[in-house]
């Protein structure tokens, strides 16, 4: 079979085959045909349509499995992106992760879903990836931009979707419950459990999880814990019934760089959500997905002085998708809506308010080896009118291996009330909001090749660039608190490599490496958190015998800076810096265990993730973790 032709077959294409809720992101290719085949109906899952998506285009996606998040003992969401080539995370001095895809330092660019439903799409942008515990989690997708219009607003540099597991009827020996505890350096404490069962004729997973840590510098302490409840029901040929509950708390202190302490600020974060989503067939052509959701947010920020300032953020959203497919394959169709309404309340910046609606349309054509992708979509949000976005792209299977690509596309992302008002990424003693900005205004583009080997051995090349008007960036004053503004033009422009392969002896090893360009055009300086260079290694190897699973990995990062001016109080010197993983897989009186060991910065190298926020270096962590 071609690598990256489709998986087709005229039964399942007619009554439910995963397929046909899937329009193609970018660019595949269809070489050769296979013969039809009569298969029992599938059920239409999440996962399985992400599953068939990353199986057929590999150039546009990558994903971690749930099979790999157990093996490689990944203990949270920001973890799991870690291991995927060119992206980078990055703690925040307050809540929420900064997230970086191919090498572009700007967070506020990448939409974060879950089960296809937008989590940082409301005023409030927050990166609060701590808030979905990993036992829920079945896969985590990367797109690298452009990205497919149906996904959402923005993602201009890039989109993360989060699917949360199924369990379906039991099964003998089926684990049903997964309890991990662990501890180790600055205090340390982490804990987690999870159980399945049945429940109103559908699967339930409840999850709770708390972690506790000191920090090396004073008053960086964080305490957060979850609690989540996961129900679904399907039936083969039906539709299948989803609802998700979930409650995230944390309390952390917020230090400030080192010219400018903030010893007793602290930080309070809680955030409720709840997902319904419907998803099933539509007549014999097509598949629909429905997601009704919503969020309440509170943060009270205390600042050095003592006064507390409260933020409230209310959400409720509904986004629909319908895919079309011919039977033989060749065309697909996707559309999708989105109607969002949020409502804001700050003891700073007074209420606020921003509804959002989008309506985005895909079209994919298979001619031979030649495929050709369209899609178009339009957004409407309070105070920034009306923003067109699109991409467009072809592709070429020169093998059964070799894969050519070329995409472009154009987006819009519109200012967050962080942004606008008063930011809760760090203290409010640190930052401040610019009410005055203007809407971002993205064109990106991407060429490039793959060539891959059945599952033993992966290569691709791209060449990238990314021109934006109005950027929307950091500008620190005199009284060293960093405030938005937009600069005029700017272009970040590169070549990302990566690399794949595994032999018989159980050795796996991978590379990506980033070279990249950057400038902005009021000050001719490099674009903040841009470094020219960011390269990772890692090897894994696996103790066929003992089963004991070994990983290393080797980063580096170049100089960047942290604002526009690129002065040198504000440069971020370049670091080369190792992590190192155990797991030891055993039984105990019929339990399942791992014995888990992590050493992150061995060398205990100094560095600095933002202005003035050192690394703590040397850190060690270990724990079990038992099935049942």
């Amino acid at each position: 079979m071609n690598l990256f032709q489709p998986k087709r077959n005229n039964k399942i294409m007619s009554q439910s085959h995963p397929c046909m809720t899937l329009a193609l992101a970018g660019l595949s290719v269809a070489v050769g045909a296979e013969e039809p085949q009569t298969m029992a109906p599938v059920v239409v899952t999440a996962d399985k349509l992400l599953t068939e998506y990353v199986q057929n285009h590999p150039q546009d996606v990558k994903q971690v499995s749930r099979a790999e998040i157990i093996q490689r003992n990944l203990p949270n969401v920001e973890e799991v992106l870690k291991t995927m080539p060119g992206v980078d995370v990055q703690p925040s001095p307050g809540t929420g992760s900064r997230v970086s895809i191919r090498g572009s330092g700007k967070t506020g660019g990448v939409l974060i879903l879950l089960n296809g439903r937008p989590l940082n799409s409301n005023l409030y942008g927050n990166q609060d990836l701590s808030a979905i515990p990993v036992d829920i989690i079945d896969s985590v997708t990367v797109f690298k931009p452009p990205v497919p219009v149906w996904l959402g607003p923005g993602g201009s540099d890039g989109v993360i979707n989060i699917v949360t597991r199924e369990r379906t009827a039991e099964k003998k020996g089926q684990t049903k419950t997964n309890v991990k505890l662990g501890g180790g350096s600055y205090g340390q404490a982490e804990g987690s459990i999870s159980h399945a069962l049945q429940a109103a004729g559908g699967s339930l997973l409840l999850t709770a999880n708390g972690n506790h840590r000191d920090g090396k510098r004073q008053n960086s302490d964080r305490t957060d814990g979850s609690l989540g409840a996961f129900w679904s029901r399907s039936q083969p040929g039906s539709a299948k019934y989803e609802v998700n509950t979930r409650y995230f708390d944390s309390e952390a202190g917020s230090s400030g760089p080192a010219d400018n302490l903030t010893p007793e600020a602290r930080q309070r974060y809680s955030k409720g959500s709840l997902d319904t989503r419907v998803s099933g067939l539509l007549g014999d052509k097509g598949t629909y997905a429905m997601n009704l959701y919503g969020d309440a947010t509170t943060l009270k920020d205390r600042s050095q002085e003592g006064p507390t300032y409260t933020l409230n953020d209310r959400k409720v959203g509904l986004k629909s998708e319908v895919a079309l497919t011919e039977a033989q394959g060749a065309w697909e169709m996707r559309i999708s809506g989105l109607l969002e309404g949020d409502a804001m309340d700050h003891t700073l910046a007074g209420e606020h308010g921003r509804s959002t609606a989008m309506l985005g349309s895909q079209y994919d054509r298979r001619m031979g080896k030649w495929t050709a992708s369209l899609g178009l979509k339009g957004t409407q949000i309070t105070g920034f009118g009306f923003n067109p976005g699109m991409t467009v792209g072809l592709g070429l299977g020169l093998t059964d291996h070799l894969l050519l690509r070329g995409r472009s596309g154009y987006t819009v992302n519109a200012p967050t009330f962080e942004q606008l008002y008063q930011s809760s990424h760090g203290s409010v003693d640190q930052t401040r909001g610019n009410p005055n900005l203007r809407e971002e205004k993205i064109w990106s583009h991407e060429l490039g090749f793959e060539y891959r080997q059945a599952k033993t051995f992966f290569f691709q090349f791209s060449l990238f660039r990314t021109d934006t008007r109005d950027l929307i960036s950091a500008m620190r004053g005199a009284d060293l608190i960093y405030r938005p503004v937009n600069l005029d033009k700017a272009m970040r422009q590169g070549v990302e490599m990566s690399w794949k392969e595994a032999w018989e002896s159980g050795w796996q090893g991978e590379m990506n490496l980033i070279l990249q360009d950057s400038k902005n055009s009021d000050t001719g300086a490099d674009l903040p958190y841009t470094p020219k260079i960011k390269a990772k290694t890692t090897a894994q190897y696996s103790l066929k015998a003992a089963k004991t699973r070994l990983e290393a990995s080797l980063r580096y990062e170049g100089a960047r800076f942290t604002s526009r001016e690129n002065l040198p109080a504000q440069n971020l010197h370049g670091y080369t810096c190792m992590d190192l993983s155990l797991t030891q897989p055993f039984t105990f009186r019929g339990l399942s265990l791992d014995w888990y060991l992590r050493v992150n910065n061995l060398f205990n190298t100094s560095f600095e993730s933002h202005q003035g926020y050192p690394d703590d270096g040397f850190r060690l962590n270990s724990g079990l973790q038992a099935r049942w």
